[in-house]
């Protein structure tokens, strides 16, 4: 076989070895900030494709509950497939529910702690609440990606294992201003660290504070 056959030869087999490789992963890292510049928790990340994604790990063990007469987490991301248990640890009467469409459901009046859970098949926003206690509110982001985070107390949020390629990434609040995520499209082979400033109403600045154990109800 002449020589530049084989030189071409081996140079197409090692195109086919590296397209059959995984691409490297790696972390992206975003900083969320109000229109004050003060750092934004709560804030929710997820990162879409053209391509399909990994399918999410549906299996982890995701929790709200209610405690002080109030929900916590505030916030909370999850996969579609995933189901969030909703454990009463007031021992006082709590009437869970939600109305939004991606996952109507009612978990009924109960001072116990439940291991009921609930599955959340359809992406998008649930705003849960209590009956009881009007107050009493949570948010559930049901996103179609195994790739999402949430901003912590210092506004930042990190999505590890993401391997390299193109992504529109989307950043969103359940007090932002407009019914429309941020998105940006990134490079996540190039591009490891990103900053966002999001108008959030001012009502969700802060968060509901712990209700006195006292009140009757």
């Amino acid at each position: 076989m002449p020589r530049r056959s084989r030189t071409l030869i081996l140079a197409w087999l090692g195109l086919c070895l590296a397209l059959n490789q995984p691409l490297a992963a790696g972390s992206l890292t975003i900083q969320v900030y109000d229109t004050n510049h003060n750092s934004l928790t709560d804030a929710v990340i997820y990162l879409l494709a053209d391509r399909e994604l990994p399918a999410p790990k549906t299996d982890s063990r995701y929790e709200v509950e209610q405690k002080d007469k109030t929900f916590q987490p505030f916030v909370t991301v999850i996969p579609v497939g995933a189901s969030v248990m909703f454990p009463n640890r007031d021992g006082i009467g709590h009437h869970v529910y939600s109305f939004s469409p991606p996952r109507k459901f009612e978990l009924p009046l109960s001072e116990h702690e439940s291991t009921d859970t609930i599955t959340f098949d359809q992406p998008g926003l649930v705003t849960v609440g209590c009956n009881i206690h009007d107050w009493m509110a949570a948010y559930i982001y049901v996103v179609a990606t195994p790739y999402h985070a949430k901003s912590d107390a210092n506004g930042q949020a990190v999505i590890e294992d993401l391997p390299a390629g193109i992504y529109d990434l989307h950043v969103t609040h359940p007090g932002i201003k407009g019914a429309a995520d941020q998105t940006r499209r990134v490079d996540a082979a190039t591009e490891n660290r990103l900053e966002f400033i999001l108008e959030v109403k001012p009502e969700y600045l802060w968060r509901p504070e712990p209700h006195d154990e006292e009140e009757p109800y």
